[in-house]
């Protein structure tokens, strides 16, 4: 068994569901999602594991977390660059402060036109 199918099946449940779309939706929330943070950066790194980084949502922040659903494709992007990221199981549905984005304050408002 390679280590793509060892992955997907440490994820996958023992039970299949086949049916409508959104049973599959909430099947792939309640099985989890990868935590997927940018350790190193990109600088010196082959051209296509830039470019599988960036189809992960990385490359541009070091430390900023993406999420990633459990399946066969993000597996295999996450074996692709496993040096530059590190990868952490989260059980159920992705939490809301996941969407946030860190940003600092402007340290000005803007009152009004002039």
């Amino acid at each position: 068994m390679n280590s793509i199918a060892r992955i997907v099946a440490s994820t996958a449940g023992s039970a299949r569901m086949y049916s409508t779309k959104a049973t599959e939706v909430i099947a792939a929330e309640a099985q989890g999602h990868f935590k997927v943070t940018q350790t190193r950066s990109i600088i010196g790194l082959p051209k296509t594991t830039i470019k599988v980084l960036k189809s992960l949502g990385l490359g541009r922040r070091i430390g900023r977390p993406v999420f990633q659903p459990h399946d066969a494709a993000t597996a295999g992007k996450i074996l692709k660059v496993k040096e530059v990221v590190k990868i952490e199981n989260m059980p159920g549905p992705i939490p809301p402060q996941g969407y946030q984005r860190t940003r600092a304050t402007k340290g000005y408002t803007v009152v009004g036109k002039m």
